[in-house]
């Protein structure tokens, strides 16, 4: 998955997730992508830094229970 900043023609930023940049590709072309604010489907990529994982360890949960940390909260349910 690859999470992309976009922009609409009226300035709205967001984010939205893709499978590949020929799925963003794809979803712009055929404006199936709008922006939430406006519904406006005249989007072009902000600017974005790539996010890379320089081998740090995932950041603690902030309810503090050790499950969280391994993607489960049992606070939430999920497992």
């Amino acid at each position: 998955m690859i999470v992309f900043n976009l922009h609409c023609a009226g300035g709205h930023g967001f984010e939205e997730w893709f499978t590949s940049s020929a799925d963003y590709e794809a979803k712009i072309a055929t404006r199936e992508v709008a922006c939430p604010e406006c519904g406006g489907t005249d989007l072009t990529k902000a600017v974005s830094a790539p996010r890379v994982n320089g081998g740090a360890s995932e950041p603690a949960a902030p309810c503090g229970l050790p499950a969280c940390g391994g993607g489960g909260c049992p606070m939430m349910g999920r497992s």
